[in-house]
């Protein structure tokens, strides 16, 4: 565990990204139940939305205890790069082969549609309707990909260096069943 990580568990917008990964389903508690007991163990007061998830593996209230924290007073706004960073959690579902492209468009497009994210939902869905029209052929799933790639650069690296300490935790707790 780095202690950029023991700074930062403390902040809220820190709090938000792992709900964010939980809300899209990036993640789950085996990849969070050992981070949060190795985290605890280590930090002298570690903050009550960590105790909280420790022991939930329901995803929704594990998200609920996360936004108890996250929404609490002092409020902060970050709602467009939590956003972006929704869009590139789907984006990483899809990279790693878990859901389509036409669903990635879909999921993007109907979160974008009730959010205030840089794009808005017609974005995604005219890629979606172009994508179906063309009978999902590879090379327009290629552009698409790329162009999306770029659109949303910032929000997958940051999400994608987070999900690889999550994903390490992740293997740790499958071999620790086996």
């Amino acid at each position: 565990m780095s202690m950029r990580f023991q700074d930062e568990i403390y902040q809220k917008r820190f709090a938000q990204r792992v709900a964010t990964m939980i809300e899209s389903r990036l993640i789950w508690y085996k990849h969070y139940s050992l981070w949060t007991d190795e985290l605890i163990i280590a930090l002298d007061k570690p903050p009550t939305w960590l105790l909280d998830i420790a022991t939930l593996t329901y995803y929704p209230e594990a998200l609920e205890a996360i936004k108890r924290f996250v929404y609490s007073e002092p409020f902060e706004a970050f709602q467009g790069e939590k956003d972006d960073e929704y869009v590139a959690c789907l984006f990483l579902r899809h990279e790693r082969g878990e859901i389509a492209w036409a669903t990635f468009l879909n999921e993007a497009g109907v979160y974008s549609d009730r959010q205030n994210g840089h794009r808005d939902c017609e974005y995604f869905y005219v890629r979606l309707n172009i994508l179906e029209n063309k009978e999902y052929a590879r090379e327009v799933e290629q552009e698409q990909r790329k162009e999306i790639e770029q659109e949303y650069a910032k929000a997958i690296a940051s999400t994608k260096e987070l999900y690889g300490i999550f994903l390490d935790y992740f293997r740790k707790y499958l071999a620790k069943e086996a």
